[in-house]
């Protein structure tokens, strides 16, 4: 299957200023598949070592001597001699040996030729334990979360599609009769979601059902790990909140709306555990008026979106039957934000950690939101996932009058063909363009902008 991680590891292999590399994201995104998928692309050899498992080399850690490792867990497969230029040692589940982490810094220093991959389902518990001595400026990062929509299509076979997607802009629009074959495309996504195996599973047997079990056992999993998460928060709110979330999508979290009765630093330190766990993300309230966007930002002032839309609907109890073309339509709308969502945590250099930020207005008698707030060039740009007449959207309005400094246009996400309008705020003046698009096409906003 194609992710957009391959290429990223491709081009990382044959840097001259690569540094060791560590995976981040959730349990099952298809962190070890990509590493394979990467390594057969760069016809290389890949030694991968399941840390899990026991390993006689652990002992010479230590050492902090890289090359007399790499030679010992070559002996141990077999191999007498190999060229480190074509080989990439793959640690996986390295939360299991913390210290194999510190050791990527002597890996940097002392053996550079050495390519180097490492990841865990849980590594985040280590990388963010406050004892916990992190090779600093010797590693990088490369962050995965969920197959995007693109992705999907790549994964069941629709690379034609997927690579159509790329070639829209406003000056090269979208049929009709190629707008509903997405629109078909995208309401299979909603359900599948974007979990690789949950995805194999729809391309290979077309059947809900198969993929509904797929779902199931992923969200099993996610539980089956809470008791890992002990030293970080109470097992059972941490059960509690994972299954809240996906039904309370959208809205400003509120702790005691979470858990019922729960003490707010229990319900506070379960929602970091799945945070760490990258199984949510927080989407932070900021107030918008300029870059970067983290500068003013709300720590205490979030709302909360689930990993994957997939998990979602099946948290939900909802089936392909229950999925219109117009994603604005369910659950009030928490569906496509849902969606946009996960797909603007993956609008960003790989490098990056994901980050989600939105904007509210809290006066008396009223509460104006635009639902997201992104960057374009030197730009804050609000995105608004709502139907609607243009000059109806009284938050965009509001979020354009408040602002000394104005967007050049704002994003709109709804079921229709791609347009852009020209809105007049009447309180300022001030003219903007409301660029208004499929939801499938958020990967590729940037191409309607320009």
């Amino acid at each position: 299957m194609y992710r957009k991680q391959i290429d990223y590891i491709h081009d990382w292999f044959y840097r001259k200023t690569r540094k060791p590399l560590i995976i981040r994201g959730a349990r099952q995104v298809g962190k070890t598949t990509t590493v394979t998928l990467a390594a057969k692309k760069l016809n290389v050899e890949l030694i991968a070592i399941n840390l899990e498992d026991q390993h006689s080399f652990l002992s010479e850690i230590p050492k902090n001597d890289p090359r007399s490792i790499f030679e010992l867990i070559a002996l141990s497969r077999g191999m007498t001699s190999f060229d480190p230029e074509k080989v990439i040692f793959f640690f996986d589940e390295a939360q299991e040996h913390p210290e194999i982490i510190p050791f990527l810094r002597y890996c940097y220093e002392k053996a550079p030729e050495y390519h180097v991959i490492l990841t865990g389902s849980l590594l985040e518990f280590v990388l963010n334990s406050p004892d916990f001595s992190f090779p600093v400026g010797r590693i990088e990062f490369l962050f995965m979360g969920p197959m995007t929509f693109s992705e999907y299509l790549y994964g069941i076979n629709q690379g034609a599609l997927a690579d159509k997607l790329k070639t829209f802009s406003l000056t090269q629009p979208v049929s009709e009769a190629l707008h509903q074959i997405y629109l078909q495309h995208q309401r299979t996504y909603t359900i599948t979601g974007g979990m690789p195996e949950a995805v194999k599973v729809y391309r290979d047997t077309q059947s809900w059902l198969e993929v509904a079990r797929i779902k199931e056992s992923i969200q099993e999993t996610y539980q089956a790990d809470f008791g890992k998460y002990y030293k970080r928060a109470n097992t059972d709110a941490i059960r509690q909140v994972f299954k809240k979330i996906p039904l309370a999508l959208g809205n400003k979290t509120i702790y005691s709306k979470l858990i019922e009765g729960g003490r707010t630093e229990t319900v506070k330190k379960a929602l970091e555990a799945l945070e760490l766990a990258r199984v949510v993300s927080l989407c932070v309230h900021t107030a918008g008026n300029g870059l970067p966007l983290a500068t003013e930002q709300k720590n205490n002032h979030f709302k909360t979106f689930f990993l994957d839309i997939g998990l979602v609907m099946s948290a939900m109890g909802l089936q392909i039957d229950a999925i219109p073309n117009d994603l604005n339509s369910i659950a009030s709308g928490a569906i496509a934000e849902q969606f946009i969502a996960q797909h603007l945590l993956d609008d960003r250099e790989l490098f990056q950690k994901p980050q989600l930020y939105y904007w509210q207005r809290q006066k008396q008698g009223s509460i104006s939101e635009i639902d997201f707030l992104t960057r374009y060039k030197n730009h804050v740009i609000p995105v608004e996932v709502k139907s609607g007449a243009a000059g109806s959207m009284k938050s965009l309005q509001v979020f354009i009058r408040l602002k000394q400094e104005k967007p050049p246009f704002a994003l709109r996400f709804l079921e229709n063909l791609p347009e852009s309008k020209t809105v007049l705020n009447k309180e300022t003046g001030h003219q903007y363009q409301l660029i208004s698009l499929p939801h499938y096409l958020v990967e590729y906003w940037r191409s309607f902008a320009e």
